[in-house]
């Protein structure tokens, strides 16, 4: 297997930078997740790193082979580069067995009958899909022809595997049991994997490593737990997960940490330095980081219930303390009403910039 490095890979549409000097290094064996909202580059990204798109500039590396370099004029074209591609839309044929979907780039090759029958009949294995080999795309659920896509793109043996939204046209509950499945086959198989999405939770689920992009650029690199707990500014912040925006009263540093004063001095909380030096500093609380309370306690605030939603395990509350609404999502172990006073209490926070 191989890593996967991007050197100030950039491509242009016109006057439009779609992907704008991105640096990034793919670990062997990683399972790398480019995250963003739509239009911010990151399937621009995955088509260049399998050579169906042409960078406007920088180089793209696949192990030590340099296989993308406008000013060095080398593009190594997508069938040499040992990859293989699953679309958003699958791309299965219509017309063909899952049988001859799978075989069809062995076919192309030229591979003996013999390896093509031994090496389909493992990759079919492999997705679950043994025994049905004669059936036709029609007669597959939506999850079944995802694999089949799958299946097609690992019978080649390729060393990196690119997916490109590959959930998003199924329902919930399938998505959600296919991203264990992919991450079961991607550690099984010891195979580096880029995934483009845009759903945060699928990132959080799957990845060793998250690339949250947007407008061209790679904001933060990091594990799903460091850009969560740790986001490198607002963006990040307001991507990944849910997140109050809350403005501070004073901030002071003491050693390697900021003492943030809150609501009138009601509440004090530590927090660690900001990743970024420059710009304005706000202060980034998780719902789930908020505990309320019926009586008033140590550091806690006053506030009122603007709205409760019931969501099963938990209620999901937009509360107002000093004029700032707060989203609060608590147990549902007690049961507040909208128009109810209660005393928040912020137990973690993040300094960002703006």
């Amino acid at each position: 297997m191989v890593n996967i490095r991007l050197v100030n890979l950039t491509k242009i549409f016109g006057k439009v930078a779609a992907v704008d000097h991105i640096n990034l290094e793919i670990k062997d064996k990683e399972f790398m997740t480019l995250l963003g909202p739509s239009g911010c580059g990151k399937t621009t990204t995955l088509r260049m790193i399998a050579g169906l798109e042409i960078p406007s500039d920088g180089e793209i590396y696949l192990g030590d082979r340099l296989v993308s370099s406008p000013a060095k004029k080398i593009f190594v074209p997508p069938e040499k580069r040992n990859i293989g591609m699953v679309f958003q839309n699958y791309a299965v044929w219509p017309h063909m067995t899952v049988f001859d979907n799978v075989a069809y780039p062995l076919k192309i090759k030229k591979v003996p009958r013999e390896e093509i029958e031994k090496r389909v009949k493992k990759v079919l294995e492999l997705v679950k899909l043994s025994g049905m080999e004669k059936r036709y795309p029609h007669q597959l659920s939506g999850g079944q022809q995802q694999r089949v896509a799958l299946a097609r793109a690992l019978v080649m043996e390729p060393e990196v595997l690119l997916l490109d939204e590959p959930l998003s046209n199924l329902d919930a509950k399938l998505r959600e049991e296919m991203r264990f499945e992919i991450r079961a086959l991607q550690k099984r198989l010891g195979i580096t994997v880029v995934y483009v999405t845009h759903d945060q939770a699928e990132a959080m689920a799957m990845s060793d490593r998250i690339a949250v992009m947007n407008k061209g650029k790679i904001h933060q690199v990091g594990t799903p737990y460091e850009v969560y707990k740790r986001p490198i500014d607002s963006f990040v912040a307001n991507f990944i997960g849910l997140a109050n925006f809350i403005e501070y009263d004073s901030l002071e540093k003491k050693d390697n940490e900021y003492l943030v004063t809150l609501f009138g001095g009601r509440i004090t909380l530590r927090v660690a330095p900001p990743l970024k030096e420059e710009g304005k500093t706000i202060l980034i609380v998780r719902p789930t980081d908020i505990d309320l309370f019926k009586e008033e306690r140590p550091n806690t605030a006053p506030g009122k219930i603007v709205r409760s939603t019931f969501l099963g395990d938990i209620v999901d509350y937009l509360v107002d303390v000093d004029g700032q609404k707060i989203r609060v999502q608590d147990k549902a172990r007690t049961i507040y009403k909208e128009g109810e006073k209660v005393y928040v209490l912020i137990n973690h926070g993040v300094l960002v910039k703006i």
